[in-house]
């Protein structure tokens, strides 16, 4: 159950709502606007909870931050599994895009859409 603080205003008692979400959008990069709108459509109860209790925009946030740290380190990995050529410019262009796929893939999986 989910505790609220109330205000009472003329003999009546309204849910003191703060939902920490006037700029949230400017705040969030990719990965927190993607569990922001994954959360809205296929999580409503632990949206509503998060957005109730004041919560929404910090796990926004901390999730962008987790991550984009994971994607850099994904790809610092991958990179020193395979090496990029210096000399063949679409050949790092191809390598440098298929290691930023495959980090965000692991990325929405373990992360935004959970």
């Amino acid at each position: 159950m989910i505790e609220l603080e109330y205000v009472e205003i003329d003999g009546l008692l309204y849910p003191n709502i703060e939902a920490g979400m006037e700029n949230i959008e400017n705040d969030l990069g990719k990965y927190g606007m993607l569990r922001l709108r994954y959360l809205h459509e296929q999580k409503p109860e632990m949206f509503r909870e998060l957005l109730l209790t004041g919560k929404l925009a910090e796990h926004c946030k901390q999730i962008d931050q987790t991550a984009f740290d994971r994607v850099e380190r994904l790809q610092t990995d991958w990179f020193k599994a395979h090496p990029i050529p210096t000399e063949d410019t679409m050949e790092r262009i191809q390598l440098w895009t298929q290691a930023q796929n495959i980090a965000d893939e692991f990325v929405l999986a373990e992360l935004i859409y959970t």
